[in-house]
């Protein structure tokens, strides 16, 4: 709610039961997700939104948009990904689908295939294919490579911060922008304000 007080024109959340409640007092798009329980090595599981069931439930939920991880793993074959992609168009056509990448490779195949509707930078930095895509902040080359080479609309996610990661992002060729931590974790907030204090030289107290 406070989100959409401050002008968020749509909401992305987690979970079924979360999507409901803010179903419930908002009017604005929600793209839905459905975290599963991934293993302990982070870098190799697919957990965000894995199978049809797991997006049906956000979707009933009350989501307008469905995001699910659509990266290339070692186990997971572009055929397997297209086959995933092919039963939730067939069950949901109504639907739309954001396919959350981590690597250039993958947003090309995946526009390729005609089954999604946006592109998106969620889970660069995320693999181990894509590590240390976010070191330095925002993935502004990928956003920019992805511009150049597909056809779909892109959703910049990850490490914007600020008001100049917006901008960036933005300029690099995003059509949309999800903001998370920035928002969403106060705790976060108050680290980067506190750092910042430390190492200042005017630090008083």
């Amino acid at each position: 709610m406070c989100a959409l007080m401050g002008g968020a024109d749509g909401i992305r959340a987690c979970w079924p039961q979360d999507v409901a409640a803010i179903r419930a007092v908002c009017d604005k798009p929600i793209v839905g997700i459905n975290k599963l329980t991934c293993s302990a090595n982070i870098l190799d599981a697919v957990y965000i939104t894995p199978t049809v069931q797991a997006a049906t439930e956000v979707i009933e939920a009350g989501a307008d948009v469905v995001a699910l991880d659509c990266t290339l793993r070692p186990d997971r074959s572009q055929e397997a990904l297209r086959t995933l992609l092919t039963q939730l168009r067939e069950r949901h056509p109504d639907v739309a689908i954001m396919a959350d990448l981590a690597t250039e490779e993958e947003a090309r195949f995946i526009d390729s295939t005609g089954l999604v509707d946006i592109l998106s930078t969620t889970l660069a930095g995320y693999t181990r294919q894509s590590l240390g895509a976010i070191a330095n902040g925002p993935s502004i080359q990928l956003i920019r490579a992805i511009k150049r080479t597909c056809k779909l609309p892109i959703n910049a996610e990850g490490s914007i911060h600020e008001r100049e990661d917006l901008r960036a992002v933005l300029e690099a060729g995003a059509d949309m922008v999800t903001i998370g931590s920035a928002i969403t974790m106060p705790w976060e907030i108050t680290r980067r304000f506190c750092v910042e204090n430390r190492s200042s030289s005017r630090r008083r107290f």
